[in-house]
């Protein structure tokens, strides 16, 4: 393609949320153009807080991979030619802004509208010069949606992507009735998940990531990971339980040495009242009560309560093990209709009741292969990020 038929595409996104962070991108990015990882030069290292802005010289979202792989993957389309804005760096924000009629597109990604929308709130107004279409990817689906919903109302944006079923999506933004909703989950980064050549598989279970609140309304996942914790050594099972957050790169090397990954869908079974249920308890989970047990938590929020519109969905992680062509026992889901339960994962019911059915499916070496190659050449074929990239452009038209 010529560059002259590429779309000229503004990306925004935001490297971490917070006065120090805006501080730190906007006066040493913005105003001096240091880079991730410089250092103070002498004369301002005897004052501590100049300093502590140094510290926060980095990508913040290095261990959310899937942030920096829908990034990758706009700046690799053919058919874009893009310009990436930090809007926490608010000298280059404010400078895009001023030109915003020379975009044919804008996208909004995940971490601009994910944990803090003041910015956006902010400058609101400048969206509505635009010439081009404007494009919203929607981070952390159960928070902030008033004044998510609120922006895309006042911008008019053209379109909102979701990671939830469409179902789901279109219920959650249902009050922005000018704005097409598309259902857009995670995919696969093949550049950066893949097998190792040569690997060797010396674990047999694994598992890396953070363990749900409790304020997410249910402990299925939870009692999946505790169980092969308790267990695995039991069956004979070499396993590797952590409970933390790696870069891609070391997470893509420990795909590569288990022979299997256990997981569930993200989300939560309880959207009700447009996402302002999950809202009050995770408001008293993480700020009125941090201690408070799953029990505590479901008892006040969720006993009795019906299971309205549900917010289980796919996620990045279920992509990344397929790069490494790395087979998964995930509890069996709808996974956004795209993986299918004994044909891309070994399915473990919710109870857990045919958990030695399912490992004795593991100790099939051959199925356990034939189901991680099948499994990566479907995700190559239909669900990569280029893929997700060109569905949305053509969804433009």
């Amino acid at each position: 393609m010529k560059k002259s038929d590429q779309r000229s595409t503004l990306y925004l996104y935001a490297n971490g949320v917070g006065r120090a962070i805006v501080a730190t991108d906007t006066v040493l990015r913005g105003v001096f153009g240091y880079g991730d990882g410089a250092v103070p030069p002498r004369l301002v290292r005897r004052f501590p807080r100049a300093v502590s802005l140094f510290t926060l010289l980095r990508d913040i979202n290095e261990r959310t991979a899937y942030m920096a792989d829908w990034r990758d993957a706009f700046l690799r389309s053919p058919r874009l030619k893009v310009e990436l804005c930090n809007i926490n760096n608010l000298v280059h924000y404010a400078r895009c802004l001023a030109t915003i009629r020379k975009y044919d597109l804008i996208v909004v990604a995940h971490s601009a509208a994910g944990d803090d929308m003041t910015i956006l709130t902010r400058t609101a107004a400048a969206f509505q010069l635009r010439r081009g279409k404007l494009v919203m990817f929607i981070g952390n689906e159960y928070d902030l949606l008033d004044e998510k919903i609120a922006f895309m109302r006042r911008v008019g944006a053209e379109f909102v992507c979701s990671q939830l079923p469409l179902a789901a999506a279109q219920y959650l933004y249902r009050e922005s009735p000018g704005t097409c909703v598309l259902e857009m989950p995670h995919a696969l980064n093949p550049a950066a998940y893949f097998a190792i050549p040569g690997a060797r598989h010396d674990i047999d279970i694994g598992f890396i990531g953070d363990i749900y609140w409790p304020f997410v309304g249910d402990r299925e996942r939870t009692d999946l990971i505790e169980w092969f914790e308790r267990h695995a050594g039991k069956h004979g099972l070499r396993h590797d339980i952590r409970r933390e957050r790696v870069s891609r790169e070391d997470w893509n090397v420990f795909l590569n040495r288990c022979s299997a990954i256990i997981g569930a869908e993200s989300g939560t079974y309880y959207l009700n009242d447009r996402g302002r249920l999950l809202t009050r308890a995770r408001a008293y989970n993480l700020f009125e009560n941090p201690r408070a047990s799953f029990e505590d938590v479901f008892d006040r929020f969720y006993r009795g309560t019906p299971r309205e519109v549900s917010g289980k969905s796919i996620s990045s992680r279920h992509f990344e093990p397929i790069g490494a062509k790395t087979c998964q026992i995930l509890l069996r889901g709808t996974y956004n209709g795209i993986l299918k339960a004994g044909v891309h994962y070994i399915a473990v019911e919710k109870d857990l009741s045919n958990i030695a059915d399912a490992i004795a499916q593991f100790r099939d070496e051959s199925l356990r292969s034939r189901m991680a190659a099948e499994t990566y050449e479907y995700a190559m074929a239909h669900h990569t990020y280029a893929h997700r990239v060109d569905r949305l452009l053509t969804a433009l038209g």
